[in-house]
């Protein structure tokens, strides 16, 4: 069982979902589960159990609800009729809730010049990174590339709110058509590279379709490169972090 909740865990993660591995570390006298128990607990169910009952009740609220903050908690209860409980084993348990989260998916839709100077520094932060291309020389840049179809890649591509998306191919025709494959699936951003002339184009186009989101950032990045793909592909992740980790734009320094 205990394979199986580790396995179920990892997929949920890897599918962009939040999970919460509940274990017992202590379990002294009477109680429903011993020392090394687990469970796996999602947003909508459960895996395996630490002993039913009001105990366990109660660890799932609570896993849930740190799920919300992704921060893990030691939990400690008297299974007596005197504690919170109300149950009656005469025992005591101790355990601990360990949450695990998703890492942010960053998709780079083009490896070009850009896509490829972003996805070599994207490498080093903390996203789970791909990039994407029907262009097959590009392999030879990037080994890493997902080569084939736009359309048959994005389609079948997990996208949540932990997701941001970098729209970066060989031309705005094609541009257009990720775009259309992407913008209603949830992400947290989808920024489109392009001059503020196609970006105003762009803009044209979809305002006669649909409603504009918020999550949509064109022309992308933060103004403050020197226009080299290098420092292009930075301000780019600088405003990806904006974005994500509700940042301000402002200076650090003291002075």
């Amino acid at each position: 069982m205990e394979d199986k909740i580790l396995n179920e865990i990892s997929k949920r993660t890897s599918q962009g979902k939040k999970a919460a591995l509940v274990m017992i570390t202590e379990a002294i006298g009477s109680t429903p589960r011993k020392s090394g128990a687990m469970m796996g607990v999602f947003e909508e169910d459960i895996i395996g159990t630490i002993g039913g009952g009001s105990i366990e009740y109660k660890v799932i609220q609570t896993a849930r609800e740190l799920m919300k903050s992704g921060e893990s908690q030691e939990f400690s209860y008297n299974l007596t009729t005197d504690d919170e409980l109300r149950m009656n084993c005469g025992g005591s348990m101790k355990g601990f809730i360990k949450i695990f989260s998703p890492s942010p998916k960053l998709l780079i839709c083009g490896a070009g010049h850009i896509g490829q100077k972003l996805f070599n520094i994207g490498k080093n932060l903390e996203f789970d990174i791909k990039i994407i291309d029907d262009r097959e020389e590009l392999k030879i840049d990037v080994p890493e590339l997902t080569l084939g179809n736009f359309d048959e890649i994005l389609t079948n591509e997990e996208i949540t709110e932990n997701t941001y998306i970098v729209v970066a191919t060989r031309g705005h025709v094609l541009d257009e058509k990720v775009l259309d494959l992407v913008k209603n699936r949830g992400a947290k951003y989808i920024g489109i590279i392009g001059s503020k002339r196609k970006i105003t184009n762009l803009k044209e186009n979809l305002e006669k379709n649909s409603k504009i989101r918020d999550n949509i950032y064109a022309p992308i990045g933060l103004k403050i490169s020197n226009g080299t793909p290098e420092e292009i592909a930075i301000e780019i992740l600088a405003e990806i972090l904006q974005v994500k980790n509700g940042g301000e734009l402002v200076h650090r320094s003291l002075f």
